[in-house]
Formats: structure tokens, sequence, C-alpha cells
């Protein structure tokens, strides 16, 4: 019973949830049918992005499980230094996918021992999204672009150490 109620309790908690609810049930009342339309994309999007979530889960599982505090600690945690920031510089610049997959990887990597800096600066980083810069150039320009990544990669470290700064050590730990 104490699982079914906690269940329970937390649907019930789920403001969001309550709000889309509310709006869907307005959307019938105005259009059924465009209602109905848009029930059917958000649960396709949602199985299509359910499938997602649950594979980067599976992953992070496996990094908590297969890859070391020790190791994380040595390349990403304060012992690392800057090298652990520059690597961090690098692999936010690189990492492509949405939101809802960098956020959880994240976690994982700072429970094993990463630094606040370095999830800072894989966030200031990942703003970067290399594969978009022709796009970007297309439409900015080459001097707007330019700049930007540039400023982008150069201030994420002091972003990263400046979060750090204001983060409590044990929070995650």
């Amino acid at each position: 019973m104490n699982g079914t109620g906690g269940f329970l309790r937390r649907i019930l908690q789920q403001r969001m949830l309550w709000l889309v609810s509310l709006l869907y049930l307005w959307a019938w009342s105005v259009d059924a049918g465009k209602a109905a339309a848009a029930l059917d994309f958000g649960l396709s999007l949602l199985v299509s992005v359910s499938i997602l979530i649950v594979a980067i889960f599976a992953l992070v599982g496996l990094i908590q499980v297969w890859v070391g505090r020790d190791l994380i600690a040595s390349v990403l945690g304060r012992e690392a230094g800057l090298r652990g920031l520059l690597i961090a510089v690098g692999c936010g610049a690189i990492l492509i996918g949405p939101p809802y997959v960098v956020f959880p990887l994240l976690m994982s990597l700072r429970k094993l021992g990463a630094r606040w800096a370095v999830v800072t600066i894989v966030l200031a980083a990942y703003a970067l999204k290399p594969q978009m810069l022709p796009i970007e150039i297309e439409f900015l320009g080459l001097s707007f672009s330019l700049v930007r990544a540039g400023l982008t990669l150069l201030l994420a470290i002091p972003l990263g150490l400046a979060v750090e700064w204001f983060m409590p050590e044990d929070e995650l730990s």
C-alpha cells in the first residue's frame, strides 16, 4: 500500500502534468479534432523520446558501475587541474544530443567525482554546436560565428570556476 500511495502522491505533485491535462481538456472543448491530433502527435513524440531516454539511463547506469570514481576524479576532478578543465571544454564542444541526454550524463559524472567546474564547462561549451556552425555562418556571417564560438570556448573555463566557487562542495557527492 505504501508503494501505491507514494506513487499516487508523486502523481498529484506533478504540476506540469496537471497543467497540460487542463490545457488538453480546454482544447478538447474548443476543437476536439485538433485536440485529438495534438494528443496523437504528443504521444508519438513521447514514445520516440522515451526510447532514447531509456537508452541514455542505461548508459548512465553502465558508467556508474563500470567507470570507477578514482578514474573520474583523476581525469575530471580537482586533482586533474587545468587538464581536466580543458578536457571538459573539448568534450562539451563535440558533445551532440538533446539536453535530456546531457544532464543525466553530467549528473552521473558529478556523482563519480567530476568537479562542478567541469559540469559547468561542458554545458557552456555544449552551446558551441560545431555541427551547426555552417548553418550559423550562412545566416549570421563568418565573423559573428567565429567571435561567438571563440568567446563561448574562452569564457567556459572562467564561468565554470565561478559557478564552482558558489556551489557547496558536498552537494551531489
